[in-house]
């Protein structure tokens, strides 16, 4: 039987021929010539001033922290439905993550539950896009004018998701991107920082590369520095991705739409959609089971799985996890913890393929 991945890239003969280019040509004088190239082409597409390719988004949101002068005692407030990795940076530059709760239609973090976390120690709002969805930015916007707050999105699977007519992730004062092997785009791995302010550039570039300045003496560091560079064979994987980036989200969205209209008529699904002013890559579809049965969700996704369908359970809340010390009691992401299922989305899903998918959902019957 058929696996139905989860996620899986678009691979055809353009990446191949970029990634052999590399291979023939991107060593010796020319070793950063591909990251340099996708740097270039991701400030054009997202008409942003400065762009840092890195080997992870993680690494990209740790830089964004530094960048931002985001230390000891200072305050991030970030959600709690997210991957951990968007909340280990902060623990990586010695602040303290305040999670907040998620809202229930698009589960990303909330607006108001933002507000409502806001200290005098507060520096920044790590806003997570998450699985694709973004976030309501107007909102954020305004709450971080108010309190004088950086912004860092994390924008790791909504590369070319967009809030009103801007893309997500050039909406605050830095974000990041993933092109991890799971994402819309990918270069196998690495990711990529964005800006409008020379400062933070400059100072992420710093540390991307173990805190070497443009100091005459070779080898010499400055600073204590991470070795982030993104490799040059990722980034010409990432660049013949980056040119086919409309395709690869229109088919994201297209996927979803065989979801939403399969699960559309069974009362004990909900499926997650975006907000009316955006555009998501749906990257990962995700899906609430409605139930009193705090086990259904599992039970559910055991008989997927059965089946060779390879669904997910949602993220696990990052603040009980245990090098987070403080617990924090967000009822709606307790909820996307036990009742939320990430679909499967990889690019060589057929129609069928996502029908076989709704089938099996709508066979399992609940008693509620």
């Amino acid at each position: 039987m058929k696996k139905l991945n989860y996620a899986g890239p678009s691979i055809t003969k353009l990446e191949i021929e970029s990634v052999n280019e590399a291979i023939r040509n991107g060593f010796y004088e020319n070793y950063k010539f591909h990251t340099t190239k996708l740097e270039k082409n991701i400030r054009k597409l997202l008409n942003v001033k400065y762009s840092l390719a890195v080997n992870s988004c993680t690494a990209a949101l740790h830089l964004a922290l530094i960048s931002l002068n985001i230390g000891k005692n200072d305050e991030v407030i970030t959600s709690d439905s997210t991957c951990v990795a968007s909340a280990l940076p902060i623990l990586y530059v010695k602040a303290k993550p305040v999670f907040v709760d998620v809202d229930p239609e698009t589960w990303c973090m909330s607006p108001k539950k933002i507000l409502n976390a806001i200290t005098k120690k507060t520096k920044a709002i790590l806003v997570v896009h998450w699985n694709g969805y973004p976030a309501n930015m107007d909102e954020i916007i305004k709450i971080a004018k108010k309190y004088k707050l950086k912004i860092i999105e994390d924008s790791a699977a909504a590369l070319g998701a967009k809030w009103k007519k801007n893309f997500v992730g050039t909406i605050g004062d830095v974000g990041a991107y993933s092109f991890q092997g799971a994402k819309v785009a990918i270069g196998s791995t690495g990711g990529i920082l964005v800006t409008n302010s020379k400062t933070i550039y400059e100072k992420a570039k710093i540390y991307s590369e173990y805190g070497r300045t443009d100091s005459k003496k070779q080898y010499w560091s400055d600073y204590i520095g991470y070795n982030y560079t993104m490799p040059n064979l990722s980034a010409a994987l990432a660049i013949a991705q980056l040119s086919r980036l409309n395709e690869l989200v229109k088919f994201k969205r297209k996927i979803f739409s065989w979801y939403e209209k399969g699960l559309g008529g069974l009362q004990y699904v909900k499926i997650k959609k975006e907000y009316k002013n955006s555009i998501s890559t749906y990257c990962y579809p995700i899906i609430e089971i409605i139930s009193k049965n705090i086990n259904e969700r599992d039970n559910i996704l055991k008989y997927l799985n059965s089946f060779n369908i390879d669904a997910r359970c949602a993220q696990p809340r990052c603040s009980m996890m245990p090098m987070f010390n403080k617990k924090f009691k967000n009822q709606e992401a307790i909820k996307v913890e036990n009742n939320g299922i990430i679909l499967p989305a990889a690019y060589n899903l057929s129609h069928r393929d996502v029908l076989f998918i709704c089938k099996k959902i709508s066979e399992y019957r609940i008693k509620l």
